[in-house]
Formats: C-alpha cells, sequence, structure tokens
C-alpha cells in the first residue's frame, strides 16, 4: 500500500518510493529504495517542504515507528553485552599484566562503529544507566560510541575514527589500580583518595605504553584527556595549543557521558543541563568544539 508521508515521519525501515520535490542530493532523488541507515533518515527528516510516498507492503508504516524503536534498543543491548564481555577480558588481562593488542578490541569497535551508523541516538541512550559493576565498562563504551560519533561529524579520516575509538574504550584503564571503594564511593573524595584519581591518566598511559603497536592517538587520549584549557587540569597542568584535537575531543565526550549517566546514586544531567554547563565552565573546554558537539548530538538525535 502506498502512502504519502511527511519527511519529518520517515523512520529507519520504511520503504521509500518517491521523495517528491528534491532531485538535487543523489540519496533524496533515487525512487524505490529500502531507507536503512539512521543518517539518511535524518537527511529526510530536514527536508522541511518535501513529501514522501512510502510502500508500506515492504517496509514500515508510520505507526510502526514504536516497534522500530524496540527493536533498535534490543539491537543496541545485545551489541553492548557482547562489547562488556570483551572489555571485561581485555581489562581482566591488563589488570593481571598480561599484553593486549589492538585487534584484541576491534570487534568492539567494529560494533560501536555500526551502531553510530545505524542508530546513534538509540545506543547512547542505553548506556545512560549504569550498575557500579558495570559503569567503568559501560562508561568506556560510551565514551568510545560519542568520539566515534563526535569525530565522524566533524570530517575526520575514517581510520582516525576509528583509532579515536579505540582511544574511548581504553582512556580509563589505569583506574584498574585503584581500589572499587574510592571508584564507587558516594561521597566527597578526600585528599589521598582524590590524588588516587589524578594519578590513573599516568597509570593509564604507562600500563598501554607497555602494548605491542599501540597508537600514539590511544596513548595521547589517555594521558591527556583531563587536561584543561586553562592549564588547571591534570597530570600535566598543559593549556591551550598545548592539548591535542584528539584530547579536547575526548575531554568533553569524557565528562558529557559522566555528567549524563544515571548512577546508582546520582540523578542524570539532560543533554541540555550538560551542554549549557560545559559551554559556562569556562577554561575547562575548548568552546568552540563544545557547540559543534552540541550541534552533532542534535543530528543524532534529530532535534
Amino acid at each position: 500500500m502506498l502512502k504519502r508521508i511527511e519527511a519529518r515521519q520517515v523512520r529507519t525501515g520504511m520503504f521509500i518510493e518517491m521523495v517528491e520535490g528534491i532531485w538535487h542530493d543523489p540519496l533524496l532523488s533515487r525512487r524505490r529504495f529500502l531507507l536503512r541507515r539512521e543518517s539518511d533518515t535524518l537527511k529526510l527528516n530536514e527536508c522541511a517542504d518535501a513529501g514522501v510516498v512510502i510502500n508500506t507492503t515492504k517496509g514500515l508504516d508510520v505507526s510502526d515507528s514504536s516497534r522500530k524503536t524496540e527493536i533498535d534498543v534490543k539491537a543496541a543491548r545485545e551489541t553492548i553485552q557482547k562489547s562488556v564481555e570483551v572489555l571485561e577480558n581485555v581489562f581482566g588481562r591488563l589488570q593481571g599484566g598480561d599484553a593486549i593488542t589492538v585487534d584484541q578490541v576491534e570487534p568492539v569497535i567494529s560494533s560501536v562503529s555500526k551502531s553510530m551508523d545505524d542508530h546513534p541516538a538509540v545506543f547512547i541512550s542505553v548506556t545512560r544507566l549504569k550498575s557500579k559493576d558495570e559503569v567503568t565498562f559501560l562508561h568506556s563504551l560510551s565514551v568510545s560510541a560519542l568520539m566515534i560519533l563526535f569525530s565522524r561529524h566533524l570530517g575526520l579520516d575514517e581510520e582516525v575514527v576509528q583509532t579515536l575509538g579505540t582511544a574511548g574504550l581504553l582512556h580509563d584503564v589505569g583506574k584498574l589500580e585503584i581500589p572499587l571503594e574510592v571508584l564507587n564511593k558516594e561521597g566527597r573524595l578526600n585528599e589521598d583518595e582524590m590524588q588516587l584519581i589524578r594519578d590513573h591518566p599516568e597509570k593509564g598511559h604507562a600500563i598501554l605504553s607497555r602494548q605491542e603497536g599501540m597508537s600514539e592517538i590511544v596513548l595521547d587520549v589517555c594521558l591527556n584527556h583531563h587536561e584543561r584549557i586553562d592549564g588547571k587540569g591534570y597530570p600535566r597542568k598543559l593549556s591551550h595549543g598545548e592539548i591535542s584535537l584528539h584530547a579536547r575531543l575526548a575531554a568533553i565526550c569524557d565528562v558529557y557521558d559522566a555528567v549524563t549517566s544515571a548512577r546508582p546514586y546520582k540523578a542524570a544531567w539532560s543533554a541540555k543541563e550538560a551542554l549549557t554547563w560545559m559551554l559556562a565552565n569556562e577554561g575547562h573546554f575548548d568552546r568552540r568544539l563544545v557547540k559543534k558537539f552540541a550541534l552533532c548530538l542534535s543530528v543524532a538525535s534529530g532535534s
């Protein structure tokens, strides 16, 4: 059955018979195709004046969108579960003093990368709820996903995008040497505990430096993701141009995930609350990049 709908109603999984009034875009001027990618769906959603003819016998109907969301959420949870199992194994080997290679986390990067291409908003939202036992792995997974999403938005080379995804996965390995009672402490940390936290970038850098074939980008992100533009970060108090683009991206993705994630002892901030705070926090982040990050998230969510 053919049905004409508004472009804003289009959802991934619909079969497109025709896009009316749009001819200059190679994707949108095509006729008769199954809409498979979330990025293509968002492109159609942005065509305010366009009409779209869908075939409900070959793809989803408008009323099926909630079912499609359920399917996406299920797929995201399966990807996350498998990825966490791989990370548990890799982190466990590192904690035991064994060597790892980038190839061992490649399946995770491949899965996350595909999720960021297919349904980024769903994947990111599913990682938001973190139990005490899962926080290290899900935070690493979420930061990896955000770095892939953001670096693609910035138009970085795909090889660099994949490396930044790996950097996101491994940026917090130094926390393996911090006692769980400190990592999961609900109250304010004392000075000794804070020093343990501040030491984790250098500890992580030392761990990864011992691994064969580890990228300089991964090492840079691990060591410098807590540096600040104003020089008040740690461990080396770098500032402005001393901090690489890769570390600046990581700082944004790391903090954003931390403050927007629900934890057993902490309410999550909304995306708007987090981004407003990050932009207002003068000297902490590269504000130019934070603005681009906000646009990236807006595009990914379709808002």
